[in-house]
């Protein structure tokens, strides 16, 4: 691509997401205004390692707003029921009441169970579905096995996971919150057939929801660097159990969540910037994955990288406990699929990415279409 060519850089932090290529501009972030007040997203914008790691764990700093701790589309339904249990959007005592059993069912399954769950997932979705359909129903139906949803239920799960993610969604449309609301209500009825309480059977939702465009993400940044660099195809291919460690590095170098937000609850001091009860923050996590400051030689892709570190996942008391997770369903996807041989043949050239405000999920041509000239 000549300079000429290249893409203007984004409008600002949150188009940043779904820009070809944003890294030039989180470290401009990062060396310029590593926070600062954007008055055209009137949020403070965090593009920093040490703004970002101090902002996630400050307890003045919420993940929603003091007025509206349910979005007021879902109010009144069972989508802002499940929403209002969710642990990830509560801070306080409901959620120190409820992260450690949320924590402990993440971690109750051993990885060759993911592993299982992803391999199955992978081969029954693949052949009736495009690429990018497959990204988003893989991590949703693999997280619908491990929670034991009996085969002939997967589907319509699935899919009620979909319709609830998107319904959830900031600016989804009337049409997308009323099915939001009706698959809330039939995710909600499996969990009280297993004998879970409101917060139980909501949290078991949200395994569901929230691996599903992360993971899809993961998955297909994962699928993109292999086909710009297929001399790690090759060495994948060759040792599969480096898959892995490929993928984690992914999570790092090119980072499925771009970011996420955090509220004032009251005034507070960050990074030398006063911050005022009520304010938003954005926090850019896939910024501060590439600071000097947390990694050297941050945007070298190193599979085998020493002591890697990122805030993908976020830090602190909200720390998501799925990391492992979504590594392995993704690694023994990308392993099963290429290990049929079948992988450039499924896969297009990359057309773009998902207009997303935070989530980094790339668009793929149909596969039987030719990669353009360069």
């Amino acid at each position: 691509m000549h300079a000429a060519d290249a893409p203007a850089p984004p409008v600002d932090a949150i188009a940043a997401a779904s820009h070809p290529n944003p890294y030039g501009y989180y470290q401009r972030l990062r060396e310029r205004t590593p926070l600062y007040f954007d008055t055209g997203l009137n949020l403070w914008v965090a593009g920093s390692y040490a703004a970002i790691a101090e902002a996630l764990v400050s307890p003045s700093l919420r993940v929603r707003p003091l007025s509206e701790p349910v979005p007021r589309a879902l109010a009144g339904g069972p989508a802002g029921d499940v929403f209002a249990n969710l642990v990830r959007m509560n801070d306080g005592a409901f959620h120190a009441a409820h992260k450690p059993s949320l924590r402990q069912r993440a971690q109750r399954w051993k990885m060759d169970q993911v592993a299982r769950a992803s391999c199955e997932a992978t081969r029954a979705l693949r052949p009736s579905l495009g690429a990018n359909d497959f990204l988003t129903a893989l991590p949703a139906q693999g997280m619908a096995c491990l929670l034991g949803v009996p085969g002939p239920q997967l589907r319509q799960t699935t899919q009620w996971a979909h319709e609830f993610s998107a319904g959830i969604a900031g600016g989804a449309s009337v049409e997308a919150v009323v099915l939001a609301h009706a698959a809330a209500a039939g995710l909600l009825a499996q969990g009280v057939a297993l004998g879970l309480d409101a917060a139980q059977a909501a949290n078991r939702i949200a395994l569901m929801q929230q691996s599903l465009d992360a993971t899809a993400a993961l998955l297909g940044n994962t699928v993109h660097l292999l086909r710009q660099r297929p001399e790690m195809a090759e060495q994948i291919d060759a040792a599969p159990d480096l898959t892995r460690e490929l993928v984690a590095e992914v999570v790092r170098w090119d980072a499925p969540v771009q970011n996420t937000r955090r509220f004032a609850a009251e005034d507070l001091v960050l990074c030398g910037e006063r911050i005022r009860e009520g304010e938003g923050l954005l926090l850019v996590l896939a910024s501060a994955n590439r600071d000097p400051a947390l990694n050297p030689d941050p945007d070298r892709f190193e599979v085998l990288r020493p002591q890697r570190r990122h805030l993908t996942f976020g830090a602190g008391v909200h720390a998501c406990p799925a990391e492992e997770i979504a590594i392995e369903i993704v690694a023994k996807c990308i392993n099963t699929i290429r290990g049929e041989g079948t992988f450039d043949a499924y896969f297009g050239y990359i057309l773009g990415y998902r207009s997303l405000p935070n989530v980094r999920i790339p668009v793929f041509a149909p596969s039987s279409t030719s990669v353009p000239s360069p």
